[in-house]
């Protein structure tokens, strides 16, 4: 399975962004959190080659993630938390995990939306004992995070064995800034690629 997160400039339009995902290749697209400047999800869904997944978070009047192909629409539980689980709060999580995890291919790819990734510690473990199985660890984020020397050592080890997709939206509007797009395979993180207004990075598992 092929695997790409894709991270637009906040001066991307939907037009570029449709665009890519009409040229993409892989298996399945990893849109960021929801922007002002991202496309719908049936906007998405029509550009989709046949065979082709994306997840997709749109916003109305609150955020709902979307998994979507050419030909079906699936929607998952909207964000539950931001940062700093409660226990109700990682309760939640625990019991949307199922809705929140899709097989593709021969994967299971399970979504934690934005600061739901901190439900996990730095050492990869669930707080408090909860149980959130993962194949494949997806984090759609809104915006780019901060404490890397925290952030980046818990996806390292998340992904040991496996993959852990980390994209957020380019806030920073300019390409020099690397921590709004992360692909840990085994510790190791994917390289990424540039064009005008779109950042993306790819990986094969």
């Amino acid at each position: 399975m092929k695997i790409c997160a894709v991270s637009p400039l906040s001066d991307a339009n939907e037009r570029e962004i449709l665009a890519f995902i009409r040229d993409c290749k892989a298996d399945l697209i990893v849109l960021p959190g929801a922007a002002q400047n991202h496309p719908s999800y049936q906007q998405v869904s029509k550009s989709l080659k046949s065979g082709v997944l994306a997840f997709v978070e749109t916003r109305k009047r609150k955020s709902i993630p979307w998994l979507v192909s050419a030909s079906k629409h699936i929607e998952m539980p909207p964000q539950i938390f931001a940062t700093y689980p409660t226990a109700k709060e990682l309760d939640r999580l625990q019991d949307a995990w199922p809705r929140r995890t899709h097989k593709i291919k021969d994967h299971k790819c399970s979504f934690a939306i934005c600061g739901e990734i901190d439900a996990f510690k730095k050492n990869g473990s669930v707080k408090g004992g909860r149980d959130l199985p993962f194949d494949i660890l997806i984090n759609p984020t809104h915006t780019t995070r901060g404490r890397w020397n925290h952030l980046g050592v818990k996806l390292a080890q998340l992904s040991q064995g496996t993959a852990v997709v980390h994209v957020a939206n380019n806030d920073y509007n300019h390409h020099d800034v690397t921590t709004h797009l992360r692909i840990y395979v085994d510790g190791e993180i994917m390289p990424r690629s540039t064009n005008n207004n779109i950042s993306w990075s790819e990986f094969e598992i």
